[in-house]
């Protein structure tokens, strides 16, 4: 049996009955084929399945674009942790790459399996209810396509080149093709256009999908597609909806106590991994620190700075990473923030300027420095589109740092790699990653190949 979604019980099956042959872990049929009649029978049953749903976004991306970029060195307490893809180390069996492509499946199988089991419960009294359901799925379906789409598309701007497999359905025994970034993307456009009607659009929690949620991926995906007038409408709608924190909101926005611009983040509970630990020990010291070359643009009086990196815990030359903290309740236990408002104005900034209107980009980009510093700074200069994008990629890197944007940004924009000297001294030929290299593009993983005859490896690999 060779499939996208049973990738994952392939893997398990591969630890687990090593005496058998590879065909026969492929026809073992996984735990997750439950026929839909009997595991969904009321509208509690599509609720658990939602939720498993969300549960399937994991720190994958904050560890990668954090470590696989110029953002973090070998820290202090290293014994090896990491080593590999700080040294930019890519290949088909990276754990990331299957990491990523399992998780993001899994959503969207869970998202669909809830989707297509959605008419066979009895909805008395509940029709609003499950319509929130619904809207939720169709919304985390087109969401988990983009994430794919980000890290294993070649040419996000190549409409008629390969992107990732398009599932909006339930796979039993098909093998399934790569799909088309156009296929790709009017994918996520139906399910994002089936979504919105179905939300509550009175739901707030920022746990949870809403409306604005659907706006800010609309947003994001317009940036990544080059659809910059797109991009700019709604990245404006959320603008005037959300204020941005000031310096003391943005601090407790990174101990959970302030939600002021958060449009959606991943909720982090006991027994889920813990952001922290992707660069820490329990303890708290560390196996990665912050980069000198992050360290180094970081300005006094810029909020943004005592929230990335913690000088006090052991001493000035140890740069430990601080977004998501020790000294809380739960250490390193914090929530992933995925939309911000602060992105909106990244994004905004952008899109003026490559419509040209370099004054209001400067505008832009300056009230949310202004909003980080407290007070009014110093207006950007920049009269060109190359300068202008470098501004915007340095507050992008301050303002994101940790939250799972360094690669993409990087990649989307065609820039290089370059690490401070003093960052990869220790790593083996690591120092830099130019744009053209493979390693800007994640390798279908070598467990997808070898299931399923249909699927194409990306070049290179």
């Amino acid at each position: 049996m060779r499939k996208i979604k049973y990738t994952l019980g392939v893997l398990a099956l591969a630890l687990m009955l090593t005496t058998q042959s590879c065909e026969d872990k492929l026809e073992i049929l996984p735990n997750s084929s439950l026929l839909t009649e009997t595991a969904f029978r009321n509208v509690d049953d599509l609720q658990n399945a939602l939720n498993s749903a969300y549960l399937n976004y994991n720190n994958t991306t904050v560890a990668f674009n954090s470590i696989f970029t110029d953002n973090t060195r070998i820290g202090i307490d290293n014994g090896g942790q990491q080593v590999p893809l700080l040294s930019l180390v890519m290949n088909p069996n990276n754990g990331t790459a299957a990491n990523l492509w399992i998780s993001r499946y899994t959503m969207i199988n869970h998202a669909t399996r809830l989707i297509e089991a959605s008419d066979l419960v009895d909805k008395t009294g509940r029709q609003a209810e499950v319509n929130h359901i619904l809207g939720q799925a169709y919304a985390l379906r087109a969401f988990a396509h983009f994430e794919l789409f980000q890290y294993f598309t070649p040419d996000y701007l190549d409409r008629t080149g390969l992107s990732v497999p398009a599932v909006d359905q339930v796979i039993t025994v098909e093998d399934l093709p790569r799909n088309t970034v156009e296929e790709v993307d009017t994918l996520i456009e139906s399910d994002l256009a089936k979504a919105l009607p179905l939300l509550d659009a009175s739901e707030t929690n920022v746990e949870f999908i809403t409306t604005d949620f659907i706006t800010a991926l609309k947003a994001r995906k317009a940036l990544f597609m080059g659809d910059y007038p797109t991009a700019l409408t709604e990245a404006d709608k959320l603008i005037a909806k959300y204020p941005l924190a000031n310096p003391l909101e943005y601090r407790l926005m990174y101990t959970d106590q302030d939600n002021t611009e958060v449009i959606f983040k991943a909720a982090r509970v006991l027994g889920n991994a813990r952001p922290g630990n992707i660069w820490h020990f329990g303890s708290g010291n560390p196996f990665l620190e912050m980069s000198a070359g992050l360290q180094s643009i970081l300005e006094d009086g810029d909020i943004r700075s005592a929230v990335l990196f913690n000088d006090e815990r052991i001493s000035e030359d140890v740069f430990l990473i601080n977004k998501y903290p020790f000294n809380v309740a739960f250490p390193f236990l914090l929530d992933v923030k995925v939309f911000r408002v602060s992105e909106m104005y990244l994004i905004k900034a952008e899109a003026e300027l490559r419509a040209n209107r370099f004054e209001d980009s400067r505008g832009t980009l300056k009230l949310l420095k202004d909003a980080r510093f407290g007070s009014s700074q110093p207006a950007f200069t920049y009269t060109s589109l190359a300068d202008g994008l470098e501004a915007i990629v340095k507050e992008r890197r301050l303002e994101l740092a940790y939250e799972g944007h360094r690669w993409t940004t990087l990649k989307r924009l065609g820039l290089d790699l370059i690490r401070e000297a003093s960052d990869c001294a220790p790593l083996d030929n690591a120092c830099q990653l130019l744009n053209n290299d493979r390693r800007f593009t994640l390798p279908i993983p070598a467990g997808e190949i070898a299931a399923n005859p249909l699927m194409v490896q990306n070049p290179g690999y």
